[in-house]
């Protein structure tokens, strides 16, 4: 099963360059650390590139876009309380 998230994640980084998120001349330079879940018991392929593939996508976008802020995400604007009433 490893096979269908890495293939995901490395799909999700090269569609962040296509769509312009990655600046593709900084594309080299930059450093991205994925951690990958997997269920011990998965054994549908495809959801589990659909899955790697949307999260990786998703952490991606937020990460270069700065959301949620800093602010946000330490509590300060109400994130930690309303998420857990």
């Amino acid at each position: 099963m490893f096979g269908p998230a890495q293939a995901a994640v490395a799909k999700a980084v090269m569609d962040c360059v296509s769509d312009g998120l990655i600046p593709e001349d900084q594309a080299e330079e930059i450093f991205i650390i994925v951690s990958v879940f997997i269920e011990w018991d998965a054994k549908d392929k495809r959801k589990v590139y659909d899955f790697n593939y949307q999260a990786t996508k998703f952490a991606l976008e937020r990460a270069i876009t700065g959301k949620p802020t800093v602010t946000r995400g330490a509590g300060k604007e109400g994130f930690h309380e309303a998420s857990i009433r």
